[in-house]
């Protein structure tokens, strides 16, 4: 049915175990900033959970704590909890001096986690609105937009199954619509460094019925995450931004399984190719051995 981090350190010397150990227990001299770029690093090695830890630490120090909220839910997404994940990005969201790019992505990234989590049509109608509000931000830019609208499409698609589903079963109480055999695959939020509000992780459904796109696949930012303010006329993203339930009025192209896989294995390459175009933004070529903030 329904349809994919922030500087190493150089620890040849030192045991894997002591390595894990520095990272899940910082020093209290460590400053936010510290914390988050050594999560990003140990997130990008593939330590989900020591960077999740890091994240927790710089949570409590840090004066945005929207920042890394928004890298969390890219951790949290990660390993597949995407109710968690959500609820990272509603926290950004409800940052009254959350900045606009943060929120365009933090809408992308937060309809990303509900399509995965899918399974009822206020799910998807949820993520609908997500994608719109991506869609409506003055400050997203066209790759970010094209990629909500592609969303958006999918997340309607998939919106009007699961209502033909629940009129089946208003239709016939004893018999469930039995799911797919060969779902497909979901979108990754956007998921850029954390360093700064570059990045990470926003993704919708594709105009012509394919999977779901996402952005980056480091932290924020994601997760691919630049977050999408409310519709222009409306307040500032940010600002206890809520979502709106929105009325389907658009006919939804149907989508094949061959076509879904394709344009997820593009989306996949795309992602590895942002990933390392942003890493090169932020730090700039690898210098082994030397800290450079």
């Amino acid at each position: 049915m329904a349809t994919s981090r922030v500087t190493r350190f150089a620890c040849y010397l030192l045991p894997l175990s002591f390595c894990l150990f520095l990272a899940a227990a910082p020093p209290q001299t460590e400053s936010p900033d510290d914390l988050i770029r050594r999560a990003n690093d140990v997130f990008r090695s593939g330590d989900k959970d020591a960077a999740d830890k890091l994240y927790a630490t710089a949570e409590e120090r840090a004066p945005d704590p929207g920042l890394v909220a928004f890298n969390r839910g890219a951790v949290l997404f990660d390993r597949k909890q995407y109710r968690d994940a959500e609820q990272h990005y509603e926290r950004v969201l409800k940052d009254a001096e959350c900045p606009p790019e943060r929120a365009a992505r933090a809408w992308y990234n937060r309809g990303t986690c509900l399509l995965w989590r899918g399974g009822s049509i206020d799910v998807y109608r949820a993520a609908i609105a997500c994608f719109e509000h991506t869609l409506d931000s003055p400050v997203a830019d066209k790759p970010l937009k094209d990629r909500a609208a592609d969303n958006l499409e999918l997340a309607k698609l998939l919106w009007n199954e699961e209502r033909k589903k629940e009129e089946n079963k208003k239709k016939s109480p004893n018999t469930d619509v039995p799911p797919e055999e060969n779902p497909q695959a979901r979108p990754d939020p956007d998921k850029q460094a954390g360093g700064n509000d570059d990045a990470g992780n926003e993704t919708e459904p594709s105009r012509n019925g394919n999977n779901p796109k996402s952005v980056g696949t480091q932290p924020q930012q994601l997760p691919n995450g630049a977050n999408n303010p409310m519709p222009t006329e409306q307040t500032a993203p940010g600002n206890n931004a809520t979502i709106q339930p929105l009325e389907d009025k658009s006919e939804v192209q149907q989508l094949s399984e061959k076509d879904a896989r394709a344009n997820m294995s593009e989306i996949v390459k795309r992602i590895k190719r942002e990933q390392q175009s942003l890493l090169r933004t932020l730090y700039g070529p690898e210098r082994p051995s030397v800290r450079d903030w």
